[in-house]
C-alpha cells in the first residue's frame, strides 16, 4: 500500500464464529464484508464483548467494527 505503508491487511476467509474472543481482541479495527445478517449480529456481540471499562465505569480504547456488507455500503 502505497498510501499507508504502516497499514497491514490481512483477510481471513473461515467463519467468523470459528475464531474466539482472543483472536479478536488482537485488532484494534475489524472490516466486516458480512453476507448474512446473522453473521452481523454475531460480530455486533462479540466486538460488545470486547469493551473493556476503567474503575470509573467508563468505557476505554476499544476494537472499532466498520460493516461493508450486509447494510450495503
Amino acid at each position: 500500500m502505497q498510501r499507508c505503508p504502516w497499514v497491514k491487511i490481512t483477510p481471513y476467509f473461515k467463519y467468523i464464529q470459528e475464531y474466539d474472543q482472543s483472536f479478536y481482541e488482537q485488532f484494534m479495527i475489524i472490516i466486516c464484508g458480512l453476507d448474512n445478517v446473522e453473521a452481523r449480529r454475531w460480530i455486533n456481540s462479540m466486538v460488545h464483548q470486547l469493551v473493556k471499562f476503567d474503575k470509573a465505569g467508563n468505557p476505554e480504547a476499544t476494537t472499532l467494527l466498520i460493516d461493508g456488507g450486509t447494510e450495503g455500503f
